[in-house]
């Protein structure tokens, strides 16, 4: 099994490429409920990538609630993402199923900004990522 960097840096680079989907899909036009999936999957990644290093059990889940509550434990200042982390909560299952929840260009590109100043922070708890 790997260690806790390896499986950080892991799961950082798989958040990078749903991070990079998302971006080119918006640049594209792509379906929009697609994009939010991989918004909500960056951000998924992110926290658990960060919850791995911190050597923290995580459940397996999309719900970045209970992931993000678990991570403040480690990290009081990721509050600050709370709230829009919680507004990407319902994209990886609930927009799935639900024929009228449908994000708009404003709150995807609202999303991508968010994940990535996430995505920034979290590297910056993890001082093996780069190497």
């Amino acid at each position: 099994m790997k260690d806790r960097a390896d499986l950080s840096r892991a799961l950082i680079a798989k958040a990078i490429h749903d991070l990079e989907i998302a971006r080119i899909g918006l640049s594209h036009e792509a379906p929009l409920d697609t994009i939010a999936f991989h918004i909500q999957q960056c951000a998924e990644k992110v926290l658990k990538a960060f919850l791995a290093f911190k050597e923290v059990e995580f459940p397996r889940t999309h719900d970045l609630k209970v992931l993000l509550d678990l991570a403040i434990q480690q990290a009081p200042q990721l509050e600050l993402f709370r709230e829009p982390l919680l507004a990407m909560s319902s994209y990886a299952v609930e927009m799935r199923y639900d024929v009228d929840f449908y994000p708009g260009v404003e709150e995807i590109t609202s999303g991508l900004e968010h994940i990535q100043n996430l995505l920034k922070f979290i590297q910056s708890l993890i001082p093996t990522l780069s190497k």
